[in-house]
């Protein structure tokens, strides 16, 4: 029936219980499990605190890593 899931993840305790339950169902159907998370973009004028001290390079990276890290949530439960 389903061939492939999409988990998004927000890198909340709810969103990685959610997470969990969705690779399991994967597994128990034979799905291919793909992760999705989003970070919004650099903005020169903000008043969000963690992008008025960033440079646009620097917010991505930031941004990179933490989505790496809610991502691996989906990687260690494929294992």
């Amino acid at each position: 029936m389903f061939k492939h899931i999409l988990l998004p993840t927000d890198g909340s305790v709810l969103s990685e219980t959610a997470v969990k339950k969705g690779v399991e169902f994967a597994k128990e159907i034979n799905a291919k499990v793909s992760g999705l998370t989003v970070t919004k973009p650099f903005h020169v004028f903000t008043t969000d605190v963690t992008e008025l001290e960033d440079t646009k390079e620097t917010y991505a990276e930031e941004s990179k890593t933490f989505a790496d890290k809610r991502l691996s949530v989906i990687e260690r439960e494929r294992s």
